[in-house]
């Protein structure tokens, strides 16, 4: 009873991959993101390779494998030693589980990525996070009935728009590609437990 999520029908379950990629050309780290291709849930967006969890799914693992697998166009052996990273519960009713890995191909052009999903693949090096702090901005997001709230005797607060407190997003612009949201906070957790753990070069987990 007590991982029991209240309202869980209205929760969206979802698992990313992060996918570190080692080229052998330079010798260097890399994170494997995607540019989500037009006619799909937020089209032009940075992520990382994932997804919404299905009935099918036999864990939150499963759907982090199968989303990376179907939208990067690999096999499940070239994802290597896949381990829970963490949970991340967005206020709009987002549940994201957290997945790492290492992404084990011959080369770059074997990610043979599935067009009608992803419009282009974007390779980060790891250490570009490691040398710039994100740019940090505020944002607000408001409620708004769709009902009259006299109807109900709500309080004077609810009969306009209200919103919640404002709160911090996080950008990293590379080669003009604004990666924020989700994915931004998710990098930057994970560049900070580097630092913090002393494993910058190494790239473990935790």
């Amino acid at each position: 009873m007590e991982n029991m999520r209240i309202f869980r029908n209205k929760i969206f379950e979802s698992a990313v991959m992060i996918c570190i990629l080692k080229c052998e050309e330079d010798g260097r780290d890399y994170l494997v993101l995607e540019k989500r291709a037009e006619g799909i849930r937020q089209a032009g967006e940075i992520s990382f390779p994932g997804g919404k969890k299905d009935k099918a799914d036999e864990n939150f693992l499963e759907t982090a494998i199968r989303e990376t697998v179907e939208e990067l166009g690999i096999k499940r052996e070239n994802i290597v030693n896949p381990q829970y990273y963490g949970s991340f519960f967005f206020l709009m009713g987002v549940l994201l589980e957290t997945y790492i890995c290492h992404l084990k191909v011959e080369k770059i052009s074997d990610i043979l990525y599935n067009r009608e999903e992803v419009e282009k693949l974007l390779l980060v090096p790891v250490d570009f996070f490691i040398d710039n702090e994100p740019i940090t901005e505020e944002i607000r997001v408001y409620n708004k009935t769709l009902f009259d709230p006299n109807k109900y005797s709500f309080t004077k607060r609810y009969l306009e728009d209200w919103h919640f407190p404002n709160r911090e997003i996080y950008i990293y612009m590379y080669k003009n590609e604004a990666i924020w949201g989700m994915t931004a906070e998710i990098i930057l957790d994970f560049i900070r437990t580097l630092k913090k753990e002393g494993k910058v070069g190494s790239y473990e987990y935790r």
